[in-house]
């Protein structure tokens, strides 16, 4: 016969509530910290790093909203899989598209100043988001400093990239710029081990002419004359560059 004790212990018990940090072992819902400094391709130091700590995974399918508007906040994002599209939407209504975040680039820093995100972010494509909760940024007593550590270095990267992108879109004329926005999308698919020479492009050539201030009818220009010269082929949204140095040379 079972022992009474024994069963009544059973049915008390509760499995454990999941923390942030909780090890899980071959669970495709959690990333660890390693996997999270190479996405980010942090190039700093971590002492003595530990894998116990691990970071829930949110999936969004396209179309589906990341991020919105005076959302309160709740944590960035690293994303590990897809491409998004960050906007901000003026009282007007109209739309102004500030990145097109893709694998290893973090979202939601602007959060942070006022504990509230400051731009939507929507899906693109299908993506696969790695989430830092701010309990494990921001609280006292937190666990690891490394990661305290490893976000501020992500979060002013992301900065100098904006001022790097504001700067080299801002300083050159309508058509010049959708030639750098093509040359820059090459240098980060490079970084993500894909081909330099062909892509496919996740956004609408009006989100391109929105995140770069021209009209959808310059990038269309812009994108006939690139083809026209020989220095890109264009199928819908696959994009072959034929030639990188004629490219950078038509920035100019």
């Amino acid at each position: 016969m079972m022992n009474v004790q024994a069963v009544s212990s059973a049915a008390r018990w509760r499995p454990p509530v999941h923390q942030p940090t909780l090890k899980l072992e071959r669970d495709e819902r959690w990333s660890d910290f390693q996997e999270v400094l190479n996405l980010l391709r942090f190039d700093g130091q971590v002492h003595g790093l530990n894998n116990d700590y691990q970071f829930r995974r949110r999936r969004l399918k396209a179309g589906q909203s990341a991020l919105t508007m005076t959302q309160p906040f709740d944590g960035l994002y690293v994303v590990r899989l897809g491409s998004l599209k960050t906007s901000m939407t003026h009282v007007d209504g109209s739309e102004h598209v500030l990145a097109f975040p893709m694998r290893g680039d973090l979202l939601g820093f602007d959060g942070v100043c006022k504990n509230k995100y400051a731009s939507d972010v929507v899906a693109l494509t299908d993506c696969d988001l790695i989430k830092i909760p701010a309990a494990e940024l921001f609280s006292p007593g937190r666990g690891c400093n490394d990661i305290e550590r490893m976000a501020y270095w992500a979060i002013s990267r992301e900065i100098v990239r904006e001022q790097a992108t504001y700067a080299a879109f801002h300083s050159t004329k309508s058509e010049a710029r959708v030639a750098r926005f093509l040359r820059i999308q090459s240098e980060r698919f490079t970084a993500m081990g894909y081909s330099p020479n062909r892509f496919t492009l996740p956004m609408t050539r009006r989100d391109i002419g929105n995140h770069l201030n021209v009209t959808l009818e310059t990038v269309s220009r812009a994108f006939s004359a690139l083809d026209n010269l020989g220095i890109i082929a264009v199928e819908r949204r696959e994009i072959r560059i034929l030639s990188l140095d004629a490219l950078r040379n038509f920035e100019s």
